[in-house]
């Protein structure tokens, strides 16, 4: 169990989830099912903090799951990578660009405090295009 120590944050925290409580399990079933038709990895990509351990610090990890904080400098763009099965929580705003191998380029918004859940992605390269730098929060599954 995970002690927190301010006590507003505390407050703000069970706020936040009785609100998406009921988002967050969908957003996991959700991604369960679909992980379980989706291969653990979709090419030979290397992992985040193999690609990229300047971005990609892994804060800890088990047998089953690691904990990595990405941190992206304005205008940083890493190597191309993989994920496992994640969940993400989006430390602030962050405005990217995705790449992927095949050139294609999607632009994606990532608001601060919001938490997604997702099934293992193929090799992309994402890119901060904000002016500030951009964190996330990853927990993979081994």
């Amino acid at each position: 169990m995970i002690a927190i120590f301010n006590p507003k944050m505390e407050e703000a925290m069970t706020a936040h989830l009785k609100l998406n409580c009921s988002a967050i399990f969908n957003c996991l079933i959700g991604s369960v099912l679909l992980g379980l038709f989706t291969a653990a990895f979709a090419d030979d990509a290397p992992l985040s903090y193999v690609a990229e351990p300047d971005v990609y610090k892994v804060l800890t990890e088990n047998d089953q799951m690691r904990v990595i904080l990405a941190t992206w400098k304005p205008g940083q763009r890493d190597n191309f990578h993989s994920h496992p099965m994640t969940a993400a929580y989006y430390v602030n705003d962050c405005m990217a660009r995705i790449h992927t191998p095949d050139g294609n380029v999607r632009e994606v918004l990532r608001k601060a405090n919001t938490a997604q859940i997702g099934p293992a992605v193929a090799s992309h390269s994402f890119e901060n295009v904000s002016k500030m730098e951009c964190s996330i929060v990853l927990v993979e599954r081994k």
